[in-house]
């Protein structure tokens, strides 16, 4: 049977590993939610910006 000092030490880095890993999870997952957000609002902005340009072109045309 192994040292119970050993085990411990043993335990210790498994929580750290485990820790450091559901941190690194946790970033990983509000980054995404962060980029999708904006990604959404590019989204919003560019087809906004494209109707205006379309009004533009329209009036642009019947003043020919």
């Amino acid at each position: 049977m192994l040292q119970y000092s050993k085990v411990i030490k043993s335990r210790e880095e498994w929580k750290n590993k485990a820790i450091k890993r559901a941190d690194e999870n946790r970033q990983h997952r509000k980054a995404k939610t962060r980029d999708l957000e904006i990604i959404a609002e590019l989204k919003a902005k560019n087809i906004l910006l494209e109707h205006e340009l379309d009004e533009q072109e329209k009036k642009l045309s019947k003043q020919k």
